[in-house]
């Protein structure tokens, strides 16, 4: 029985790394995020699902917290200049948002011990948001914690600095990055690569 999971773990595994093949070749992966993914996927017992670098958003929604009707007025993985936020604002028409988002992977892992190392090992990066999400395939969320939401406009356009807002969004990503740096290196650590 032993043997039959672990050839369905590699199979799996080979499969979910096509997969990310090809969607970096696309260029559908975050930059930043690739060498982590490469590092956890390097240890035999993970493979990563999907992820995100972070990124700073602006969201127009038709009522507060309905993100499903929600429009995207602009999106970056990276920290943008300050006039293209401004923009993304000036076309919200309904309740408008500026957000960070912190980064986030998910991660299949071959068994109950493997998860726990990476919940450990997310643990001891400072990462506070780490957890299974899913008996199959073992598969834990690390999420950072290091997030914004502003309302900038609620009928009328609400006072905003966006400068104020990119400095200390620069800030909380960076923090944020660091970490998943952190528990990567925890996690090559301790399976030896």
């Amino acid at each position: 029985m032993k043997d039959r999971a672990k050839e369905e773990w590699i199979s799996y595994k080979k499969r979910k790394l096509e997969s990310l093949e090809k969607a970096k070749k696309r260029g559908e992966v975050d930059e930043w995020i690739i060498s982590i993914l490469d590092r956890i996927n390097f240890d035999p017992n993970y493979v990563t699902l999907s992820s995100c670098a972070g990124r700073i958003a602006v969201m127009d929604m038709p009522d507060f917290g309905n993100k499903r009707d929600a429009i995207f007025l602009g999106k970056w993985h990276y920290i943008p200049p300050a006039e293209e936020i401004k923009r993304a604002i000036e076309a919200g028409k309904m309740t408008t948002w500026v957000m960070l988002n912190p980064p986030i992977l998910h991660i299949a892992c071959f068994d109950l011990e493997s998860a726990e190392r990476l919940i450990l090992s997310a643990q001891k990066a400072g990462i506070r948001r780490a957890g299974i999400i899913s008996l199959r395939h073992n598969v834990v969320e690390v999420c950072g914690h290091e997030r914004m939401e502003i309302p900038v406009r609620f009928g009328k356009r609400l006072p905003f600095d966006v400068e104020s807002f990119l400095r200390l969004a620069e800030m909380k990503l960076e923090r944020s990055r660091r970490k998943f740096e952190r528990f990567c290196q925890l996690v090559s650590d301790s399976c030896g690569t």
